[in-house]
């Protein structure tokens, strides 16, 4: 019986701790999202944002879905990675930014930018932006583009 007590306990203690952690489980239907994203208003510069997993300093994911460009933007410390869900645009990545400016502690924004590599984005397409890294929705091709954004901080 003594030798059996090491091998009980990790089994309780690994039950215990995977049943505390689903209470953090974050799950949104495909069906929630398309419905969500269609009623969300859109703001002064066509984009409609729901915040999936609210930011923390250490990530976020929001669902966007944008009928124009936006400002250039690069994020001292948060990687971005998209998932298009449905339409595209071109992206804009690298170069530098005009008129860039801080709007708040790590993140910098522009009118567009000079330079850089174009990118057609579309249906299906996945892209990881790291820090430090100017990108910019250049153009919407078609009406939309909704997609989703995870940022998290760290290499």
């Amino acid at each position: 019986m003594i030798r059996l007590a090491p091998v009980i306990f990790p089994i309780i203690f690994t039950v215990a701790t995977v049943a505390q952690h689903t209470a953090n489980v974050v799950y949104y239907s495909g069906n929630q999202v398309e419905a969500d994203i269609r009623k969300a208003p859109a703001n002064n510069i066509g984009e409609s944002e729901i915040n999936l997993i609210e930011r923390t300093p250490n990530h976020a994911a929001i669902l966007l879905r944008r009928t124009a460009p936006g400002k250039a933007e690069v994020h001292a410390t948060e990687n971005d990675v998209w998932y298009v869900i449905d339409g595209g645009c071109v992206l804009m990545t690298g170069g530098t930014l005009v008129g860039a400016a801080q709007e708040s502690p790590g993140q910098i924004r522009g009118s567009s930018i000079k330079g850089g590599k174009e990118i057609d984005l579309g249906k299906g397409d996945f892209l990881r932006i790291p820090a430090g890294v100017p990108h910019w929705i250049k153009s919407i091709r078609g009406n939309e583009i909704v997609y989703i954004v995870v940022k998290y901080s760290g290499k």
